[in-house]
């Protein structure tokens, strides 16, 4: 049984819809508040499973912590997005999470040249 082209019309019209309906991701992130798998309610000094990827956590007072190598939660400089590793940033010490996950650090690369950098007190 054939199907009439305004059946075939009438379905390339609600796919289409649907299509330009929906929501943006986020591309960008800039805050804390859009980074994922970040851990909530944080205490400083507690255990924590470190790992290669998502290795932030935020204190009940928003203050930020990496979970370092040996599965301790310690501070870190505020986490301020998703960022790329050896791009620019803002001020040294800032956090941020790599769109894969990966936790980095605004360093000095030399010269006062601060890019984003891989943490090196998380796990590899």
């Amino acid at each position: 049984m054939a199907r009439s082209w305004m059946a075939d019309f009438a379905a390339l019209t609600a796919v289409t819809a649907s299509i330009v309906m929906a929501p943006q991701a986020e591309a960008v992130c800039y805050s804390a508040d859009c980074v994922p798998n970040v851990t909530h309610s944080v205490v400083e000094g507690t255990p924590c499973k470190p790992g290669k990827y998502f290795n932030y956590g935020l204190g009940p007072t928003g203050a930020t912590f990496v979970c370092n190598r040996v599965g301790v939660w310690t501070p870190a400089g505020p986490l301020v997005g998703i960022h790329n590793v050896a791009m620019d940033c803002p001020e040294q010490n800032l956090s941020a999470q790599g769109s894969d996950g990966v936790a980095f650090v605004c360093a000095d690369m030399g010269g006062g040249h601060l890019r984003w950098a891989h943490r090196i007190d998380t796990a590899e």
